[in-house]
């Protein structure tokens, strides 16, 4: 289907021009928000496609191990937990004060379950990406329980999360699609070979759908607010690069393997903001919204940003027998 010559440069400005992408894409939807609110319908079924190719070049075996030995799905998770939600509760009180819509946003943008686009990440990243997808299943699962105690404790007040519903939704977004992709790469193998190489190009593809379709509603409060840009983005910029760097350590003091590490990066620092900002806009107002749709568009950015340039250095592939349980090595 293409050359290797062809696959290479596509898959170089698809994909490893990622970050690149991301930025005239919410540029785009930024200046023509009218022309690409519409896509905000489209953003759902294109996630699902990106967990629909995941399902398709998933690494069964190692799929099977975290099954059996769960330790490492739960400790991951675990972690990502406790790093985002004080992290975010550190950074809001420090910039904006105990009481404060804005620090109400940045909380609720570290006390949701992980994005979707974190487990995207982690395959760009050459991580673990069986073992990212489990924990963002795992996420998905108490994020109902979880964000509403945390946003309880810490934002000093309640939000409600009516937990089936919850758990539907993101069972169309993720669950079926993925299940979906691994009944067909059982029952037709060949395809995980022929769609492997391009896997990358496709979900880079489904990813800038879902930029235009989350930047163009959100470009309306972020420009309402356009001077608490400034200190709302060095804000969001922070408790990104904290998460994602806290992430990494954690992973190696739980003395995960180098392709886990990558994975739990983008576990602990890639939110689903979206699913912030409605919640933080429904509890807080307009204001705690604009801090997680900034979030939103710096998390992209940022995972992207990361994803690639670990992606270009050299990792073991995830050993299945061994779980995680290995010595730990340095960042490759």
């Amino acid at each position: 289907m293409f050359g290797k010559s062809t696959l290479r440069w596509t898959q170089f400005i698809a994909a490893r021009l990622m970050p690149a992408w991301i930025l005239v894409f919410a540029a785009v939807a930024m200046r023509w928000s009218s022309a690409f609110t519409p896509w905000s319908h489209a953003t759902a079924p294109a996630l699902g496609f990106v967990l629909f190719i995941m399902g398709l070049i998933l690494d069964l075996d190692r799929l099977r191990v975290l099954v059996r030995t769960p330790w490492q799905v739960l400790t991951g998770s675990l972690g990502k937990w406790m790093i985002a939600s004080g992290v975010a509760v550190v950074l809001g009180y420090l910039f904006f004060g105990r009481h404060s819509p804005l620090t109400d946003g940045l909380i609720m943008a570290g006390v949701v379950p992980s994005g979707t686009s974190a487990n995207l990440n982690a395959m760009v990243a050459r991580g673990d990406l069986p073992l990212s997808i489990a924990m963002s299943a795992v996420d998905t699962f108490v994020g109902p329980l979880v964000t509403p105690a945390l946003s309880t404790g810490f934002a000093g007040s309640g939000v409600h999360m009516a937990y089936w519903p919850f758990v539907w939704k993101m069972a169309l977004i993720v669950f079926f699609p993925l299940a979906a992709g691994i009944v067909l790469q059982m029952a037709i193998p060949v395809l995980r070979r022929a769609v492997q190489p391009i896997g990358s190009i496709l979900s880079a593809l489904a990813l800038y759908v879902v930029v235009l379709g989350v930047v163009a509603p959100a470009s309306g409060p972020l420009l309402d607010h356009v001077s608490l840009l400034l200190p709302v983005v060095a804000a969001v910029v922070l408790q990104i690069l904290l998460q994602m760097g806290l992430g990494y350590l954690y992973a190696r003091a739980v003395r995960f393997d180098i392709p886990a590490r990558r994975s739990m990066i983008f576990e602990v620092g890639i939110c689903n903001t979206a699913l912030a900002a409605v919640l933080a806009t429904q509890a807080f107002g307009p204001m705690a919204g604009v801090v997680a749709m900034a979030n939103m568009v710096c998390n992209l950015t940022l995972g992207s940003l990361a994803a690639v340039w670990l992606g270009s250095r050299p990792a073991p592939a995830a050993n299945p027998a061994a779980a995680g349980d290995r010595r730990a090595a340095e960042l490759g």
